[in-house]
């Protein structure tokens, strides 16, 4: 997969990140370009959601320097207006979706809207409408998301960030919650956004996803990024040990999940 870029949307300088003694981020480098998909693999505990979540400042990292569309911030020193103007430039898509339980389908995308963008209510509610549309839920625009299957309220959650109109859109492990036949529609649409030049950064498990859909592939494992590069070279023609030991046990289970479903 290949396109025409020449800005970077996100440029990040040696980030570190600690919980207690636990060092989560080792200075961590990377770019990503405007347009551009990034999908992060590696093994659980290897930092990849707290990268993620740094982008947006959920997690704040202890120290480094991070710019997201129109901001930049050097986190050992920095103001709450920094931290905000950081956070408008990209949505999160949540592995357990996230929804508002008390409010409708509707009222879920539109609620950033109204509140963080004082946006009115009718105009709001428009935009929501549209994306409802757009996903194919606008019948169930009045549904509470206990009346909604897992698929349907990612869907929802993804609209919900689309709603915001960010430079940046962030997923973590959007299928991973989900039952097997319900992955399918969400990586679908997925691809859909991604085609039409949305800059993306997304943790996954979904390797062949990643192969599909992904400019680039980062492996990250112990905190640090180990390998960097097109889908081809990264999940095909791997160069560090590390990266091919992970892939080879992700190849193995794949493997066993077919034989086990003959």
């Amino acid at each position: 997969m290949s396109k025409e870029r020449d800005a970077f949307m996100i440029s990040a300088i040696n980030l570190h990140k600690s919980y207690g003694s636990t060092h989560v981020l080792k200075g961590i480098d990377f770019t990503v370009q405007e347009g551009e998909v990034v999908a992060i693999i590696g093994p659980s505990g290897s930092g990849k959601t707290t990268l993620l979540r740094s982008l947006n400042s959920l997690d704040i990292p202890d120290k480094g320097t991070l710019t997201v569309g129109e901001a930049t911030i050097q986190f050992e020193q920095y103001r709450k207006k920094d931290l905000l103007k950081l956070r408008q430039q990209s949505s999160m898509v949540f592995q357990h979706y996230h929804l508002f339980q008390n409010k409708r389908a509707l009222e879920n995308i539109t609620e950033g809207l109204i509140v963080s963008q004082n946006m009115s209510k009718k105009e709001a509610e428009k935009i929501g409408e549209q994306l409802l549309t757009r996903i194919g839920l606008l019948h169930k625009k009045d549904a509470f998301p206990s009346e909604l299957s897992g698929g349907q309220q990612q869907r929802i959650g993804i609209a919900r960030a689309l709603a915001m109109n960010p430079a940046v859109l962030l997923f973590d492990e959007p299928t991973s919650a989900l039952d097997p036949e319900m992955v399918g529609e969400i990586l679908e649409m997925m691809k859909d956004i991604a085609s039409q030049g949305m800059t993306m950064v997304i943790v996954t498990h979904e390797i062949s996803f990643a192969k599909d859909v992904a400019d680039t592939v980062i492996f990250m494992a112990d905190g640090e990024i180990v390998e960097k590069g097109s889908p081809e070279d990264v999940l095909m023609k791997p160069q560090h040990e590390r990266t091919k030991q992970f892939l080879s046990r992700i190849h193995r289970g794949m493997w066993q999940g077919l034989e086990e479903d003959r």
